[in-house]
C-alpha cells in the first residue's frame, strides 16, 4: 500500500467517524442507524475487492 492510499483510508475513516458523531449530536439512535449502514456498505465494497482480486489471482495462475 502505498502513502497516498494510507492517507484516503485514514481520511475516510476519520470522515466517517465524524460524521457519525455529527449525528449523535442530533441523535443518538440515528447516528447508530447510520453507521451501522456506513459499516454495511464498507464490507460490501471489501467483498467486492476481495472477489476481484481473487478472480485476478485466478486468472493469472491459469
Amino acid at each position: 500500500m502505498n502513502t497516498i492510499a494510507i492517507a484516503a483510508w485514514v481520511a475516510g475513516l476519520v470522515g466517517f467517524a465524524l460524521l457519525v458523531a455529527g449525528i449523535a449530536l442530533i441523535n443518538v439512535p440515528a447516528a447508530f442507524m447510520a453507521a451501522g449502514l456506513g459499516l454495511i456498505g464498507w464490507a460490501w465494497l471489501a467483498d467486492k475487492a476481495a472477489a476481484r482480486m481473487q478472480l485476478k489471482r485466478s486468472s493469472e495462475g491459469g
